[in-house]
């Protein structure tokens, strides 16, 4: 158990972006405390700090039944590091954490364009990631529903490589 993890430091810098409601903090804690208490088992926390402040974090989890298939539940910036790269190193990071644990990822994405802005909105697709779903208006006027997903492969596949060759 990860006893010294101050939850309330994500939930606020989560809360100062403007991008969650009072509920979405709520859920945050409570997936924040599922981690606590069983670290890896469904969730991982990655974060990013500038000295001893966190200005970014991750929280992935693997999804059931699929060995390598992961969603991002919450993805967060500081509002103070938007400008920076800072959304595009936490994206790298995520990558690198679970390619560490297989060959290969498939990493999906959930979101809202409230929640989008704290990248970058193009932040997802330099990174590699296509977008597969868009509704206008889905959470409210000027809120848009986004899906997007992308494969991360520890080593690109050979693209000489088929299912028929292979």
């Amino acid at each position: 158990m990860l006893e010294n993890v101050d939850m309330q430091e994500f939930e606020r810098v989560a809360s100062q972006t403007g991008a969650f409601k009072g509920v979405e903090i709520d859920l945050l804690h409570e997936t924040l405390l599922s981690w606590k208490n069983s670290p890896g088992d469904p969730y991982t926390v990655l974060e990013m700090r500038d000295g001893k402040t966190l200005v970014a974090f991750a929280v992935i989890s693997r999804i059931n039944g699929r060995e390598s298939t992961y969603d991002i539940r919450y993805i967060v910036v500081d509002r103070d590091y938007r400008s920076t790269e800072g959304g595009k190193r936490l994206l790298e990071l995520l990558d690198e954490e679970l390619l560490g644990k297989s060959s290969y990822a498939v990493i999906r994405l959930e979101t809202s364009g409230r929640k989008l802005q704290m990248l970058r909105p193009e932040a997802f697709t330099e990174a590699g990631y296509k977008m597969i779903g868009h509704i206008a208006g889905y959470y409210g006027a000027d809120d848009d529903y986004y899906y997007f997903i992308k494969t991360a492969y520890r080593e690109k596949p050979d693209a000489s490589v088929t299912p028929e060759t292979a």
